[in-house]
């Protein structure tokens, strides 16, 4: 047998049937946004549900089979089911972001901006945020990367580990989402255009960002990465634009 709702449920509102399950996603998604319910909560069965709303089973089942979609409830069943609040899962964020936008074709230089804004902000961050388990990893992971100049698939992963890295220690759970579906994004693009003359520029970079890391210089961290990042942009939007006029 179920058990009963984590704690009082916010008062749904009955449904008239024109709305139904878009009517309870967005009461759901609005509860969310208010804080009204919060992850891992237990929401109750189907069967309650459907009579909280004022709807059939099978409009509840559509509303919760699209918020389950969304990543915005669990469904589970045997004995214990029900609906929980799910879990937020950053990486669920992160995919779904880059596969929205590759279908809204965003352009190479509207994602190098925001690739800009973010590493920049996450290069400063993690100077100041910097633990010595984070220094730890970004020295292993340079180490990795100058062993892999001579091998620019591995090193074209192996540099981007590097940069999430540099994200995960500036100890920022939005950075980190935003960095990881720009990667995917942008890994694609970037690996085309990479010689053993850029990897030997990168890693000579990357020394100079983990200094400044190390030394707690947010704004040499910062800036680092910025004039990184500026030079790759030009170069890389150069290169597509004569393709494509050629």
């Amino acid at each position: 047998m179920a058990s009963k709702p984590s704690r009082s449920s916010p008062a749904w509102a009955s449904l008239p049937n024109e709305t139904l399950s878009g009517g309870i996603v967005a009461q759901i998604r609005t509860a969310v946004f208010n804080r009204e319910i919060k992850a891992g909560e237990f929401l109750g069965s189907e069967a309650a549900l459907s009579e909280q709303f004022g709807v059939s089973r099978m409009a509840a089942r559509d509303a919760l089979r699209t918020l389950e979609g969304l990543g915005i409830v669990e469904i589970r069943m045997g004995a214990r089911g029900g609906v929980w609040v799910a879990q937020g899962d950053p990486d669920r964020l992160a995919d779904a972001l880059a596969i929205h936008l590759k279908l809204i074709d965003v352009s190479s230089g509207e994602v190098f901006d925001a690739q800009m804004a973010i590493e920049e902000k996450a290069a400063g961050l993690a100077a100041e945020r910097r633990n010595d388990a984070d220094l730890d990893d970004l020295r292993a992971k340079l180490d990795e990367l100058a062993a892999l100049k001579a091998d620019l698939d591995r090193f074209a992963d192996a540099s981007m580990r590097f940069h999430e890295g540099i994200v995960l220690a500036a100890h920022s759970r939005i950075l980190l989402a935003q960095f990881r579906a720009l990667s995917l994004v942008l890994g694609p693009v970037l690996r085309p255009h990479l010689t053993s003359a850029s990897a030997t520029r990168i890693v000579r970079h990357h020394k100079l960002l983990l200094e400044a890391i190390e030394t707690g210089d947010a704004q040499q961290a910062a800036q680092i990465m910025r004039d990184r990042l500026a030079y790759q942009r030009v170069k890389t939007i150069s290169v597509e634009n004569r393709k494509t006029q050629s």
